[in-house]
């Protein structure tokens, strides 16, 4: 969805706005949204260092709340923490395929400590 200059909202189907989607939901804490428990990713994020499972659990919760969203046709296909040159920066980045189009999309998302 996108806001337009008059206030209302506009679906919007190309892949920005998939990437603006996964990038809210990485900066939302979980559970934050109650019409979608599934949306927030901001606690993996910030305590990737201390969960092993941190990139694969992202995955998994959001393909879960794409698909809570009605988004079937994408699926997170990897998420992957980049090695850093800095220790207090996290990187992730993060692979999308539209199952409909086999289109490709890819974002980073970084987390400071």
């Amino acid at each position: 969805m996108r806001m337009q200059t008059n206030g209302l909202l506009r679906r919007d189907e190309g892949g920005g706005a998939l990437i603006a989607l996964l990038q809210m939901m990485a900066r939302t804490p979980a559970g934050s949204w109650e019409a979608c428990p599934s949306f927030g990713l901001r606690d993996l994020f910030e305590n990737g260092r201390l969960r092993a499972d941190a990139a694969r659990s992202a995955q998994d919760r959001m393909n879960t709340a794409l698909q809570d969203l009605g988004l079937e046709h994408f699926t997170v296909t990897d998420v992957v923490r980049e090695l850093s040159a800095q220790r207090e920066t996290d990187t992730y980045s993060i692979t999308v395929e539209n199952t409909a189009t086999l289109e490709s999309y890819s974002t980073q998302l970084a987390y400071e400590d």
